[in-house]
């Protein structure tokens, strides 16, 4: 049976390394409700009015609309998209809307690119709506997906004593990843070791014994 020793985990260490340009992000500037400009509506009407009729074929069951149809299901799309209030900071634009027990928070990065820091959107919900809150982000059915290029959503239940009934029980939060740094008395020196990670851990170790 083979033991991991002190050598042979410092084979494999990893040290951590320095803050990436997305963990340097973290620290969101606080949001600053803006008002609405409605020259963004026109914008939205403009683009939408310049596709080819086939665009709307996903719309219509298929048939490519005439004019009149296209105009009234542009303004539909239009209306539908524009939030009652929109906040913004350092790099996102969020979008909140409140229907019934749910508030919708619609969330893009300025810059456009893919928003990838969970993280972020916790903090969000957290300082929109409430620590206590939950939300979910959904996946729905193909038959009413909603795609528009880099923007997500949340879905936020308004009553702060709800749970979803899936989810963990207590709150754990490490502040940094955990490391194997060896067996007791053999330890590699402390911010070496190997990342505990899933279950590969073990088989990561076994290579270097």
């Amino acid at each position: 049976m083979n033991t991991v020793s002190s050598p042979e985990v410092q084979m494999i260490h990893h040290s951590p390394s320095s803050r990436s340009s997305t963990e340097s992000e973290r620290d969101l500037q606080p949001f600053v409700e803006r008002p609405h400009d409605v020259r963004e509506n026109q914008i939205y009407r403009d683009a939408l009015l310049a596709q080819p009729p086939e665009f709307f074929q996903g719309y219509c069951q298929g048939r490519l609309p005439d004019l009149f149809e296209r105009v009234h299901l542009v303004e539909r799309l239009v209306q539908a998209t524009t939030a009652p209030q929109v906040f913004v900071n350092n790099i996102y634009r969020v979008q909140l809307r409140r229907e019934n027990h749910l508030v919708q928070l619609t969330i893009t990065r300025l810059d456009g690119k893919p928003c990838k820091d969970w993280r972020h959107f916790q903090q969000i919900k957290n300082e929109l709506v409430g620590p206590e809150f939950e939300a979910v982000e959904l996946y729905p059915a193909e038959s009413r997906l909603v795609d528009m290029d880099n923007e997500y959503h949340l879905w936020v239940n308004a009553d702060p004593a709800f749970r979803f009934q899936f989810g963990y029980r207590r709150r754990h939060v490490m502040e940094k990843p955990l490391f194997y740094r060896g067996r007791g008395g053999e330890e590699v020196e402390l911010g070496s070791g190997v990342p505990v990670i899933s279950d590969n851990t073990a088989g990561r170790i076994a290579q270097a014994s």
